[in-house]
């Protein structure tokens, strides 16, 4: 079990199928997010916290966001480890850091710094599953669904195009904004994940308004 604040802890499990069973949790009833969160649970890629909560409208932090990547995808190292100047030896995180890192999943900030505790942006969250699971596909075009899409930097354009075409986006609550700059939520995180376990042909299509 990993911790992540002081007053709550949420465990990432590895391993499982996407598509057996469910899990309830206390918040997420009416929720937009359910059936992914619920999905990512039963693959025991994702769990609550101790009072049976999941707290989907919570933001994700650098860290926790690479302890999930390798509970659902086991990366692979493809690249060597990059030495980051602000995670410990004995960070709680260290070890997913660096699978993730190596995996391709994500790379750092100048400085050879990660930023653990640094929340995760809905952009990041993109470029980061399309450049670790090395999906292809997209054009410039794909981007015009989205009202906002000026505000997407230059660096993720193309991440995003490809995450659109392979229908890894998810935006609640208008299908059009993509929010790019907003800091991501644990709902939204499960959201991406699950497409991009779809996109691989890991999952079974959920049907959602809200995907792109």
């Amino acid at each position: 079990m990993y911790s992540i604040n002081k007053s709550k802890t949420f465990t990432l499990k590895g391993g499982g199928n996407p598509n057996i069973g469910g899990s309830r949790f206390s918040d997420i009833s009416g929720h937009w997010a359910k059936k992914f969160i619920e999905a990512l649970a039963a693959a025991n890629i994702i769990s609550g916290f101790p009072d049976g909560s999941f707290g989907p409208d919570n933001s994700l932090n650098r860290a926790q966001y690479a302890a999930l990547l390798v509970s659902a995808f086991s990366p692979i190292p493809r690249v060597a480890a990059t030495n980051f100047i602000d995670v410990s030896a004995s960070f709680w995180a260290k070890s997913a850091i660096e699978r993730a890192n190596r995996g391709g999943f994500l790379s750092g900030f100048p400085g050879l710094k990660f930023g653990p505790n640094q929340n995760l942006t809905k952009t990041e969250a993109i470029v980061s599953l399309v450049n670790g699971l090395q999906l292809k596909g997209g054009n410039a075009d794909s981007l015009k669904v989205y009202s906002d899409r000026t505000q997407i930097p230059n660096f993720a354009m193309s991440a995003v195009a490809t995450a659109t075409a392979l229908k890894i986006v998810v935006n609640y609550p208008a299908r059009d904004r993509l929010s790019p700059l907003r800091d991501i939520t644990r709902a939204e995180i499960s959201a991406l994940i699950y497409q991009a376990l779809v996109a691989i042909n890991r999952a079974k299509p959920i049907d959602s308004a809200y995907i792109v």
